[in-house]
This record gives structure tokens, C-alpha cells and sequence, in this order.
């Protein structure tokens, strides 16, 4: 339960910081939030002690006239390496945010850790993106990968990154 509200203080405050960043935009045309790729840091700091540090490379297919994307991490850090492949509802929040949660799956694929555990685990994505201007945005999410640990712990990723839309 611990984990849990720190997930959500985490969420709540990437929110924050990319609504205000939002605000600031530039006056420029700006759209919803929408196809991109996109790299960034990782934090995992739930399931590890001390924190681990990593990097992200992510990606967004929206699908036009439906509120549904087909998303993809890959997250490197820990020793190894995750692909989080998701499919996410996406619901807009004012004329350039965007919500969303996303199900799939957390494989590690190198080494005998990363930041989303050290097996393959069914995951939820939370996250939300926000356009800067007509090409660039900024995304936020949470990887928590259900029993991702061959201990039972839960290895919850947050990442943050820039993108790019296309």
C-alpha cells in the first residue's frame, strides 16, 4: 500500500510539472498529444535500495478516430534491459494533455535485472503527455509490473522524456 501512494504522489506531481510547462508553451499552433517517439530517464526506486537511475526510449501509435494508442518502452537500467509493449485508453485533458492507461506486458530481455524486475510480468502504464508545440511534447508514466520480481516485489519504473511528433 506504501508503494501504491507513493505511485501516485509520483503521478500527481509529474502532472503538475507538465501542466505548468504546458501553460508556458509557446503560443504557436498546438494539438492533442499525438503519434511520437520519444527518450528520457527512468527512476525505479520501490523495489531497490538505493534508487536506480536508467534511461528510456519510448514510443506512441494513436490510432485516428478512436481514443486508443499502441504504445512501447524500452527501459534500461539494473543490469538489463525491459520492452513494456502496451495498449492504452488515452482521454484528453484540455486542448494539448492527454491521460492514459495503458495493459501489457513487461519482458526483460538482458541481464539479470531492470528496472521493471528480473521475470516477465503482466504491467499497467498510468501516464500523461503534454504538447509544448506542434511537434515537440513532453510525456510522464509509471511501469508497474505485476509480481515482475521472482521475490514477489513490484519493480515500478517512472520515467519522464521528451518527443516527437509525427
Amino acid at each position: 500500500m506504501k508503494s501504491l501512494t507513493k505511485i501516485s504522489l509520483g503521478i500527481a506531481i509529474a502532472t503538475s510539472v507538465l501542466t505548468s510547462f504546458s501553460a508556458i508553451a509557446s503560443s504557436e499552433e498546438v494539438k492533442q498529444p499525438g503519434s511520437y517517439v520519444g527518450a528520457g530517464i527512468s527512476l525505479q526506486s520501490f523495489a531497490t535500495n538505493p534508487s536506480v537511475i536508467g534511461a528510456n526510449l519510448a514510443g506512441r501509435y494513436k490510432f485516428d478516430g478512436a481514443p486508443i494508442s499502441a504504445r512501447s518502452s524500452v527501459l534500461f537500467g539494473n543490469g538489463g534491459t525491459s520492452v513494456v509493449p502496451t495498449i492504452s485508453y488515452d482521454l484528453p485533458v484540455g486542448d494539448r494533455a492527454n491521460v492514459y492507461l495503458g495493459a501489457g506486458a513487461s519482458f526483460k530481455v538482458g541481464g539479470n535485472g531492470s528496472l521493471t524486475g528480473d521475470q516477465t510480468a503482466f504491467a499497467l502504464q498510468p501516464g500523461v503527455e503534454v504538447s509544448i508545440n506542434k511537434r515537440v511534447l513532453l510525456y510522464s508514466n509509471a511501469v508497474i509490473p505485476f509480481n515482475g520480481q521472482s521475490n514477489g516485489s513490484a519493480g515500478t519504473s517512472l520515467q519522464a522524456g521528451v518527443g516527437v511528433q509525427f
